[in-house]
């Protein structure tokens, strides 16, 4: 293939769709590449391939050309939705050397046993397929659960155990893949959260003293909720510490919620904002007791450099850094497996479609569906406002926009204790108490705005 003729990756061609664009992307990235295909099983055409590089090894299931049922263990194939990737196409490429008639119209791969299994094309879906035995007792089963095109809804996830133990009774080569199983729990731990919190909150309003709504902070106690439900989020609004508060009444409600109870992580800038975080959130006791710590981001990436955990909560006070995929706390982030990740950054007025994509896909890659039409669709809004007027519906769902929250919160109405946890004045030398009275000094200065301000201007100055 010359350059000229190769298609352009940012620009989709007149004559094609954006998914005709991108599977002719991957085409073509497939007959460029130097792939290895190894066939796993008997099979003439449909079955299980490994496909290997310099890279790294995927295993494919090949049930079709551009079949539902395709498989891949790669990211792309998982999120583009386009129900192929470079190395399906790799695999029909090497078919159509050794099998002649592609797309070999007429042969179908239906083997004998039933299965349930998670259908990428055009989004995630929990499918059945009926096989060549017992059909009609499986048929049966797939009426009482799925609908008419085979899909399981959401509200029937919860029986998928019942539906197995049914399906594996019938046969016992009956198959429920493991990609399944995740994406089920997944989304029942979603479920079942926000079941709870509307009908624990039906006002949709979580009261900040955990008794009753405080009029005076109906906003926050609305945001508090609505973050809590959505279970991740972005928040768009100015450093400020009402978002120290914010989070630290998020924190609690958010391992209210956990069944299993996972390190979290409040990620900085600065060892003097990790401070500022920590002195307020003394002031919090259900949060004293939880697996919380933070961090300055420097600190975050050593840690996570040596441990990769499972992580219940992580915030980010400042997100704009992930824009750049190679960021050091981008790339730690991505290294841990989270339950609810929040992030905050000052504007969305300066980013690009492509930087606010890529911190948006740290939550998860599935949040703004696939990345190439998300970016090819609302490119023409950018820069998106701050007042939310032009902001895409995909995003408003997790978006929360709080430039105002500074000002509409007073932070005495918050009652809470904003001073540094104390040490018996008997137990510091004259040495700690003078350092102890200036973090305590700092501290009021960094939750006064203005004070802050001035601060920033005599630093500047020195």
């Amino acid at each position: 293939m010359t350059i000229e003729s190769r298609l352009s990756n940012k620009i989709c061609p007149e004559h094609m769709t954006i998914e005709e664009w991108q599977v002719a992307l991957r085409q073509e990235h497939a007959r460029d590449a130097n792939f290895s295909v190894e066939h796993l099983d008997n099979n003439r055409i449909w079955g299980d391939y490994l496909v290997s590089s310099s890279t790294g090894r995927y295993r494919i299931a090949f049930r079709g050309v551009r079949s539902d049922r395709n498989f891949c263990s790669c990211l792309d194939f998982r999120t583009n939705g386009l129900g192929t990737c470079k190395h399906l196409e790799a695999v029909s490429l090497y078919l159509q050397t050794h099998v002649p008639g592609y797309p070999w119209a007429g042969m179908t791969y239906n083997p004998p046993y039933s299965s349930i299994y998670v259908s990428y094309k055009g989004g995630r879906s929990v499918r059945m397929r009926v096989g060549e035995q017992h059909v009609e007792q499986y048929l049966q089963l797939r009426r009482q659960y799925f609908d008419e095109q085979g899909v399981l809804p959401e509200h029937n996830y919860i029986h998928l155990s019942e539906i197995c133990r049914r399906a594996s009774a019938i046969s016992s080569d009956f198959r429920c893949y493991e990609d399944v199983q995740g994406y089920v729990s997944e989304r029942v731990a979603v479920l079942r959260c926000r079941h709870e919190l509307e009908t624990t909150h039906p006002e949709r309003s979580i009261p900040w003293n955990r008794i009753s709504p405080n009029p005076s902070l109906e906003s926050i106690e609305r945001l508090l909720y609505n973050l809590s439900y959505r279970g991740y989020g972005l928040i768009v609004g100015r450093r400020h510490p009402v978002f120290i508060h914010l989070i630290a009444r998020l924190i609690e409600e958010t391992y209210l919620g956990e069944e299993e109870i996972s390190p979290g992580y409040v990620i900085v800038e600065t060892d003097v904002e990790v401070h500022q975080w920590q002195s307020i959130f003394a002031g919090y006791e259900e949060l004293q007791q939880l697996p919380i710590s933070v961090l300055s981001a420097e600190h975050f990436v050593q840690i996570s450099s040596s441990d990769h955990p499972t992580c219940s909560f992580i915030y980010v006070d400042n997100a704009d850094p992930l824009k750049e995929w190679k960021n050091p706390v981008s790339l730690a982030v991505k290294r841990i497996a989270i339950r609810h990740l929040y992030m905050r950054i000052e504007t969305m007025r300066k980013l690009t479609p492509v930087q606010l994509s890529s911190i948006l896909q740290h939550i998860n890659p599935f949040v703004i569906g696939p990345f190439y039409k998300f970016i090819h669709t609302y490119r023409p809004l950018f820069p998106l406002y701050d007042d939310g007027s032009n902001i895409p519906e995909e995003l408003q769902r997790f978006t929360f926009l709080c430039i105002t929250l500074h000002r509409d919160i007073d932070l005495s109405a918050l009652s809470l204790s904003e001073t540094l946890p104390t040490q018996q004045s008997g137990s510091l030398s004259a040495g700690q108490e003078k350092i102890d009275q200036l973090l305590r000094l700092l501290v009021e200065v960094l939750t006064d705005e203005a004070a802050t301000e001035a601060l920033r201007q005599r630093l500047a100055h020195l």
